[in-house]
Parts: structure tokens; C-alpha cells; sequence
């Protein structure tokens, strides 16, 4: 069970490097209609964004899962995956509330780069660990 935690980890990570690679694609995306046609419509602002928002929610319950898992190849993985996925819903939150509050969303990316590394933190450190516990050595003659 270690070896499907560290790779879902891995994937988790690679999937929050997509993820802000989307909201890039997006931004600059609206500033090139900003400037073509002076205006961005929804749809337009939507369409580029669309994949970044549902990405987002889809690492939600990846985030779950990972905690899951976590608790299946126990080895003191708990507690990390427990604080990835309480940056998973605190990133959903700041999302929400920033389109009423938009000063708050500055903090929005900032968790993203917390989340990133731990989700960095956590595969390397299972891509660290050894596979199979040490042998006990052998006893002094």
C-alpha cells in the first residue's frame, strides 16, 4: 500500500503544477482578448478558466484519498496528508470568498505554492524511504 500512497502523492504534486499552469494559460488568455477586442465576456473568461476551477475541485477529494491511503500504509503519513488536505479546503474557501472579498484573493495563490510543497514534501519523502524495513542485524557471537 506504500508504493500506490507515494504515487498518488506524486501524482497529487504533478496535478497542483498543472493546476497552476492553468490559471497562467487563463490569465494570459484574458489579457490577449483584453487587448484584441478592449473587452472579456464571461464565456470568454470562462472557457479558459473552466479547466482550472474543475481541476481544483477534482483535487478536493484526491486530497481525501490521499488521507485515506495515509491511513492504510500507516508509517506516520497521517499527519501530512491531513495537512495537505486542510490546504485543499482552505483553497476552496479563498477562492470562494474572494469573489466577495477580492483583496483575499492574493492568499489564493500563496496556498497553492503551501500546498505544492507539501505535496513535494510528502512524495520525496516516500520516494526517500525505503521500500522495506531494514533487516535487525545479526546477533554478536
Amino acid at each position: 500500500m506504500s508504493a500506490v500512497y507515494r504515487f498518488w502523492a506524486s501524482l497529487m504534486a504533478l496535478a497542483v503544477v498543472v493546476q497552476i499552469g492553468l490559471v497562467g494559460v487563463g490569465a494570459f488568455h484574458a489579457a490577449k482578448e483584453s487587448d484584441d477586442h478592449k473587452t472579456i465576456t464571461d464565456d470568454t473568461f470562462g472557457s479558459w478558466f473552466g479547466p482550472h476551477v474543475a481541476l481544483g475541485y477534482l483535487l478536493v477529494p484526491a486530497a481525501l484519498v490521499l488521507v485515506l491511503l495515509s491511513l492504510v500504509a500507516r508509517g506516520g503519513r497521517i499527519k501530512w496528508s491531513l495537512i495537505a488536505l486542510g490546504l485543499f479546503i482552505a483553497q476552496v474557501l479563498l477562492a470562494w470568498l474572494a469573489y466577495g472579498v477580492p483583496v483575499l484573493g492574493f492568499l489564493h495563490p500563496i496556498n497553492a505554492l503551501l500546498i505544492l510543497g507539501t505535496l513535494g514534501k510528502i512524495a520525496h519523502g516516500e520516494w526517500r524511504r525505503p521500500s522495506q524495513p531494514p533487516a535487525a542485524p545479526a546477533p554478536a557471537v
